[in-house]
C-alpha cells in the first residue's frame, strides 16, 4: 500500500549467538534488517549475514553508551527507510505489535518518535507488576528527525514529538543467565554512580541530561543512599510486586544488589575526590 512508510528495523549486539536469530526473525517484515555490533567475538557476525542482514561494528572506546550506539547507527548505516525500529537481541517483535506499528505509522501525522513498553519475562513469568507495566523506552524513529540522548537510560531529544504504541514487545531480560545480567548491571552501576557524583556538584547540575521521568532522576540522586531499600519497596511493595509471584522476589532481590553496588560505587567515586583511601 503507498501510505505504508518504509522501515527499518536495528539490533544491537554483543556476543548474541544464542539469541540473534529470534530476534532477526521478528524483523524479518522489515524493508531493512540492520545489525549493529559492539565487539563480538562469538558467531554474532556469521549469524547475522546467514539471516540476511547487513551487518556494521562500531566499538566505543570508552564507557559503552546505548544512546552512542543508537546515533551511531541512525547516522552510519546507510539506512534509507523511513523510519528506525530499535530493538536489543533479546528481545523479540510479535506479530500484534508489528500490525499496530504498521496501521500507526500508516495514519500517523503528527510524532516523530515513539515509545514502546516491553513484556519483561523472567524465569517463564511476565513481572508485570514488578516492572510496572507500560515502563515506556524509545525504540522507533523518524529517520532525521530527532536522536537519542540520556547514556545508558535514554530518551529522545526534548524537541522530539513522541508518540507511544501500546502493544508490547517480548523482553527475555535473563536469556543470557544471571551472571551476564550482572556483568551488565555492574556497567550501569558505573555509569549511575559517575552521573550522581556529576549531579551532586553544582557546577554540573546543568549539564547533565536527564532521562526517561526529569523528577524521578532527580530525587533518585539526592536520596542516592536509600536507592537499595526504596526501590525494593517500590516494586514488591507499593507496585504489588508480589502478586507476580516467586520469580518477583528473586528479581527485586538482584535489583537490590545492583542498586548497593551502585551505592558503594558513589561512595568510593566521592572518597577518591577527596583522596581518601578506599
Amino acid at each position: 500500500m503507498p501510505n505504508i512508510p518504509s522501515i527499518a528495523g536495528v539490533v544491537l549486539t554483543l556476543n548474541e549467538e544464542q539469541h540473534l536469530a529470534r530476534a532477526l526473525v521478528s524483523l524479518a517484515w522489515c524493508d531493512e534488517v540492520i545489525v549493529l555490533d559492539s565487539g563480538s567475538t562469538d558467531a554474532t557476525r556469521e549469524i547475522a549475514r546467514a539471516e540476511g542482514t547487513r551487518f556494521y561494528q562500531n566499538i566505543q572506546t570508552s564507557t559503552f553508551l546505548i544512546t552512542e550506539q543508537r546515533n551511531w547507527a541512525l547516522e552510519n548505516c546507510s539506512i534509507t527507510s523511513d523510519w528506525v525500529l530499535f530493538l536489543d537481541a533479546d528481545e523479540e517483535v510479535g506479530s500484534e505489535l508489528k500490525s499496530t506499528i504498521i496501521s500507526e505509522l500508516s495514519s500517523n501525522t503528527v510524532y516523530n518518535s515513539y515509545e514502546l513498553a516491553p513484556r519483561f519475562l523472567f524465569m517463564g513469568c511476565w513481572l508485570k507488576r514488578t516492572q510496572s507495566y507500560p515502563c515506556w523506552h524509545p525504540r522507533l524513529v523518524k529517520r532525521g528527525h530527532t536522536y537519542f540522548t540520556g547514556g545508558v537510560w535514554e530518551s529522545f531529544l526534548p524537541t522530539a514529538t513522541v508518540g507511544r504504541i501500546r502493544e508490547p514487545y517480548e523482553h527475555y531480560a535473563f536469556s543470557k543467565g544471571t551472571v551476564d545480567w550482572l556483568q551488565r548491571h555492574i556497567r550501569y552501576a558505573s555509569w549511575e554512580s559517575s552521573s550522581t557524583v556529576d549531579y551532586l556538584q553544582p557546577p554540573h547540575k546543568n549539564k547533565l541530561l536527564l532521562t526517561r521521568s526529569t523528577t524521578s532522576r532527580r530525587v533518585a540522586f539526592y536520596l542516592w543512599p536509600l536507592r537499595p531499600f526504596l526501590r525494593l519497596v517500590q516494586k514488591y511493595i507499593l507496585q504489588l510486586g508480589f502478586m507476580d509471584g516467586w520469580q518477583s522476589a528473586f528479581y527485586c532481590f538482584l535489583m537490590f544488589i545492583y542498586d548497593s553496588i551502585t551505592v558503594v560505587m558513589i561512595i568510593e567515586k566521592r572518597r577518591l575526590q577527596k583522596n581518601l583511601p578506599l
